[in-house]
């Protein structure tokens, strides 16, 4: 069974995380993408928080997205990039090796 692995602070976490196929890391950040190792690990997207009113409508506050998800597709090694902060001002790229074990 995949594990949410949930990420609060990325340029704090270890330069290389082990995953296991199936499990899905979440990030606080503004952005990212998959430098490496396509075939091993996917970008879902960068989302904003929504929920659902009680009239059944969807309510999304204006802003940048603050999550970001990858998940893991087979064995092997990848690079990713997280971008936090303000996008377009003071953003930091921070670059995580993954390796993902069956």
């Amino acid at each position: 069974m995949g594990r949410l692995i949930e990420v609060q602070n990325a340029p704090g976490v270890p330069s290389s995380l082990t995953l296991r196929v199936g499990d899905v890391l979440r990030f606080n950040a503004t952005g990212g993408h998959v430098q490496s190792g396509h075939d091993v690990i996917e970008m879902l997207g960068a989302f904003l928080p929504a929920v659902l009113g009680d009239n059944g409508d969807l309510l999304t506050p204006m802003g940048v997205p603050n999550t970001v998800l990858f998940r893991a597709l087979k064995a092997g090694q990848a690079t990713i990039d997280i971008v936090t902060g303000d996008p377009w001002r003071a953003h930091q790229t921070t670059t995580l090796g993954i390796v993902i074990e069956r």
